[in-house]
């Protein structure tokens, strides 16, 4: 059960089942277990235990394992729990626990699946425990639960979240004194027995339980809280000391990982140097928020006060640090006269001040670290939290944190603790579309959930609609004094004006992202600009670094909210300037695709562009030239937003150029849905400004795109094929007509008409040949051999595949290389040599290998297998599995199909009838399903055969019958004289 839904590899059970020692007929085994198992389950055995290509698979849906119902109701409880609703985690924790039986697997025999799986069981088990207790307790239930706990102390003493509730219970009944020595005995025995200090869950019911009963000082009872406090506290330090943090709110959401990591350094002993966190991130992230839970958490930690001050980083004069350490020293008891006139002095007062005190200082919106330094507290027992948009990593700091915005769950749980979980359950749907609207941006969602909440009569349904116009969105995240355009216009402010112009550049694009040479192209900036420019906007939290993408390069985007920020002050400008912008960076798109396609190693059709001037500066080149299709791999998602923005502007030349510039990758790495939605974005931009050429080049590259494309309708492909050959007569483009017609005659060969097929690709030939288009040809001479093997004249078919191989050499297409020695490769073995189809498929594999050509690789395994089946060669079925393995990825009906028929060939020959019959015949069905009439005619000619070996007389003739037919269609007597032995009585 523990993989139920999924194939689970022979291998696999196998190594569970006997520990990585199989005996020598583990296969056989297994499969009278599975024989055993299906009959247990009854009558629907065979359909709940399914046999797939060398795996099995339990097909049961994880609501009906106990399992996996105890985990998500487990999982599910807990989150109730940290959402604050406590009857449905208590509800939710219930169900759960009354799943368990016990410890797992106890009547199993161990294995490293099962024993993994049966502690993370186990684990979550406990935490589920531990959660239903702490309901019981906040449900007042503490008297029931002081007998259970004490029981799982002694059973899981190291526990540190049971020791927690422990304390708790005692102290709601009353037993303060008990429960704090609770916590002595906790912290003494993890020192003694792990050399560590208690956690954030003791740590946390100490405090509780102290500032319940009004305490401020450790028990007298934990000699080593008594002796560390009494070191660092004077005679009315806690009643003088200054307690500036900003009061805290009472919906704090989230953060549970970076609290624990802040409290982690700051609430430990101090050593020789000070503790120092710096937290950064964007404006609204929520930096502040959680500064000052962390100031209220640590309260009890830093008896000697809290110093606050906001610096004014993000202004355009941010506080000189000699006013802040005037405001510090005079909270501190310095007056007057006292006070000195230079911030070096007032920096050297302030340390001499807080030399032996416990202090925390809060410095909130730096500027950066020059501002920072002078007021820090230094050496000794203090500590402070720097808050920033940038990150300071130049300060000697502790501890970093980086905030992103939250994660939809924690977006959500926000907008319940706010909104209501009322509101939020009834439009759950516009809950979500309203948190993804402010890009979960925590200030944002917290609007949001403010005007929801003031207007009950309001549905949520409505802001959302008021949220999805950009132009007014920003408008709309304002309530009170919280206001997002407010907030990012304080970063803005402080940029230069050349940062300004090219964040608001950038804004223009669609582009989710983008790297640094788009940026320079928008910006018309140099290379060194582009980097200086790109190094402050990060530093702002304006722009963000993204990731590193298939290509080495830094990709940035833009958070929405700053993006539709951006696009205010941008089309402020003329149309015609915003324009300019967006057609640069496209320019720059478009020349970097075509060095990208021109170096890549396939080429399936001529490289037809737009008529016009490339302006585009040459950043960027090296990736694409060096390492194609990586670069098209990390710029797929931006070129898609670019063919369709550029259509969006009536720039069809751009957006068909684009299209057909990316057209090789797509059909290199079988992109079928990004191909076909790029150029039929582009074709109806065509269409739109009459652009015959481009409209003519798209509806080729989609006639090419439905060439192997699952569940395609090649009947489409033979409509679109013609009517680009119509066109591109019409504009009088030679090649473009050589095209055409070749993929009208792949059309017509997978059909079986080989007529049509040859007549079109004579015809082919000729324009081929009258506009010089070497590539034309070789795709001819390939496909003609294909047809020609197909009929059963394997001389004459291996004479075309020797001329495509030759000027594939010639032209250096590695692909069609591939393509041409492994059509040689097949026809050998038709002519039963099989030691030079070896030589030639293995040889075009090591090609497809070099040029990461996964679709070829798949074919090519395939065909390697099927000879490996016939001549009886151990390595068959890994080859093929790896074939089926290569084509399930690449969503290759043909490659599965190719491959499962050789494995079924193979299944066969082992006397695994059921199996052969299985894959033999779901071969048969996808090359139906792929419109591939000789494969299909093949497939039912073997399926015919192990019908025959396995006594089933009836439907052996029925599928010889059926590949007789196919095979004359085709026009292949001898292989249908042949087949039609199989339909006579034996």
């Amino acid at each position: 059960m523990i993989h139920a839904g999924e194939p689970v590899p022979v291998g696999r059970l196998i190594d569970e089942l006997w520990c990585g020692t199989p005996p020598a007929s583990a296969r056989s085994l297994l499969r009278g277990y599975v024989l055993s198992l299906r009959r247990a389950i009854g009558p629907d055995g065979t359909a709940v235990l399914t046999a797939e290509a060398n795996a099995y698979r339990l097909q049961t849906g994880r609501e009906s394992v106990d399992a996996h119902r105890f985990e998500q109701l487990a999982v599910d409880g807990q989150g109730a729990l940290r959402a604050g609703d406590v009857d449905r985690a208590a509800r939710l924790l219930g169900a759960a626990l009354t799943l368990w039986r016990g410890p797992a697997f106890t009547a199993v025999a161990t294995s490293p699946l099962i024993a993994a799986y049966a502690s993370r069981l186990h684990e979550l088990h406990l935490a589920a425990l531990e959660a239903r207790m702490e309901t019981d307790l906040l449900a007042g239930r503490a008297e029931e639960l002081l007998g259970p706990l004490r029981q799982l102390m002694q059973e899981h003493p190291a526990r540190e979240r049971i020791t927690a509730l422990w304390m708790r219970a005692l102290n709601a009944q009353g037993r303060r004194a008990e429960a704090l020595n609770s916590y002595v005995d906790a912290r003494r025995r993890l020192a003694e027995e792990f050399g560590i200090e208690p956690g954030p869950h003791l740590r946390q019911a100490h405090r509780d339980i102290l500032a319940e009963n009004g305490a401020d000082d450790p028990p007298v009872s934990d000699p080593v809280s008594a002796q560390s406090a009494a070191g660092r506290k004077q005679p009315g330090a806690t009643r003088d000391a200054p307690w500036q943090a900003p009061a805290s709110i009472g919906d704090f959401t989230g953060r549970d990982a970076e609290l624990t990591c802040c409290l982690k350094v700051l609430d430990q002993e101090p050593g020789t140097a000070m503790h120092l966190v710096a937290i950064s991130g964007r404006a609204g992230v929520g930096k502040t928020t959680l500064t000052t839970r962390l100031a209220h958490l640590l309260r009890d930690t830093y008896p000697d006060g809290q110093l606050y001050a906001d610096l004014h980083g993000d202004s355009t004069e941010p506080t000189a640090p000699g006013e802040v350490l005037g405001r510090f020293l005079r909270a501190l008891g310095v007056q007057g006269s006292e006070m000195p006139e230079t911030t070096d002095e007032r920096s050297a007062l302030l340390r001499s001040r807080l030399a032996g005190s416990r202090l925390l200082m809060l410095l909130d919106n730096a500027a950066g670290e020059q501002q920072v330094r002078p007021l820090l507290p230094g050496a000794g027992p203090s500590a402070a939290v720097v808050v920033s948009r940038r990150r300071l990593s130049a300060l000697d700091v502790s501890h970093f944190v980086d905030l992103e915005v939250f994660n939809p769950a924690c977006a959500l749980s926000l907008l319940e603790q706010i909104a209501g979980a009322e509101r939020v359950n009834a439009e759950p749907a516009a809950a979500s579309a309203l948190t993804a609207l402010c890009g979960h941006l925590p200030l944002a969602v917290r609007i949001a959930a403010a005007r929801v909440s003031a207007s009950p009569g309001t549905s949520m349904s409505w802001l959302v609609q008021q949220l999805m116009d950009e132009r007014s969105r920003l408008d709309e995240l304002s309530i009170g004094d919280l206001d997002v355009r407010t907030t990012i216009a304080a970063g803005y402010q402080g940029l230069s004006a050349v940062e300004q112009r090219t964040l608001c550049r950038l804004a223009l694009l669609d582009a989710a992202d983008f790297p640094a040479w788009a940026v320079a192209a928008a910006a018309d900036l140099t290379t060194a600009e582009n980097r200086q420019v790109l190094r402050a906007l990060v530093d702002r939290r304006l722009l963000d670094e993204v990731r590193v993408d298939h290509a080495g390069q830094l990709r940035y985007g833009l958070h929405c909210l700053v993006r539709i920020f951006a696009r205010e002050p941008a089309r402020q400008e003329p149309p015609a300037a915003q324009l300019a912008v967006i057609e640069r960076a496209l320019d720059s798109w478009l020349t970097l695709a075509q060095t990208a396609s021109a170096a890549l190693a396939a080429a399936t059709l001529a490289d037809i562009r737009p008529p016009r001037p490339i302006t585009a500066r040459g950043d960027g080149v090296e990736a694409a030239a060096g390492s194609p299709a990586a670069w098209f791999e990390a710029e797929r998602a931006a070129i898609a937003a670019a063919v369709a923005q550029a259509a969006r502007l009536g720039r069809a030349d751009l957006s068909w150029g684009l299209a057909a510039a990316t057209h090789s990758f797509y059909e290199l790495r079988d992109l079928f849905d990004y191909g076909q939605q790029a150029h039929e974005t582009a074709l109806a931009a065509c269409r739109t400004a009459g652009d015959q050429l481009g409209e003519a080049v798209m509806l080729r590259d989609l006639a090419d795109l439905y060439s192997s494309k699952p569940g395609s309708d090649i009947g489409r492909k033979l409509e679109l094929a013609a009517a680009a050959l119509r066109l591109f007569q019409q504009v009088r483009h030679t090649q473009g007509e050589a095209d055409a017609l070749y993929l009208c005659a792949t059309v017509h060969r997978m059909r079986g008409d080989h007529a049509e097929a040859v007549a079109r690709l004579e015809e082919s030939l000729q324009a081929c040949r009258s506009a010089d288009y070497h590539l034309g040809e070789l795709h001819v001479w390939q496909l003609l051999g294909i047809v020609r093997r197909q009929e059963g004249r394997n001389d004459e078919a291996l004479t075309y595949a020797t001329r495509a191989l030759t000027i594939a050499r010639d032209l250096g297409s590695s692909r069609d290389q591939s393509v041409a020695l492994g059509l040689i490769g097949i026809i050998r073995r038709d002519q039963d040599e099989p030691d030079q189809a070896e030589q030639a498929l293995v040889a075009a594999i090591a090609i497809a290998e070099e040029s990461g050509d996964p679709v070829q690789l798949a074919f090519l395994h395939g065909h390697l297998g099927a000879l490996y089946v016939g001549s009886g060669h151990p390595r068959a079925r890994p080859v093929l599995e790896r074939g089926l393995e290569l084509s399930r990825a690449s969503r290759s009906v043909f490659g599965q199909a190719l491959a499962l028929n050789a494995l079924g060939r193979l299944d066969l020959a082992d006397g695994d009838a059921a199996a052969a019959l299985d894959r033999l015949g779901t071969s048969a069905q996808l090359y139906r399903a792929a419109q591939n009439t000789y494969a299909e005619a093949k497939a039912l000619a073997v399926l015919a055969e192990a019908h025959r070996l396995v006594g089933d007389a009836e439907q052996a003739r029925s599928s010889a019958r059926a590949a007789v037919l196919l095979f004359r269609q085709l026009g292949n007597e001898t292989e249908a004289d042949q087949t039609a032995l199989l339909a006579v009585d034996r």
